[in-house]
């Protein structure tokens, strides 16, 4: 199954402006997780689509 084009444009996007989160396909890309390392924690959002994953990083950095 092939991702749409614009929510590959949006994580390439995203991961530009921020660099210490990785997103990493799952099942075949229909779910993906996300993970961001904070010196001895780590931050780890699962089980997503692209878009509700990326929709949700979105909130997380917002509320930083």
């Amino acid at each position: 199954m092939a991702l749409p084009f614009d929510q590959l444009l949006r994580q390439q996007r995203f991961i530009q402006a921020h660099p210490q989160w990785s997103i990493c396909p799952q099942d075949g890309a229909s779910r993906f997780t996300a993970e961001k390392t904070d010196g001895d924690s780590c931050h780890v959002v699962a089980g997503l689509s692209l878009g509700g994953l990326l929709d949700r990083l979105e909130e997380i950095e917002a509320g930083q």
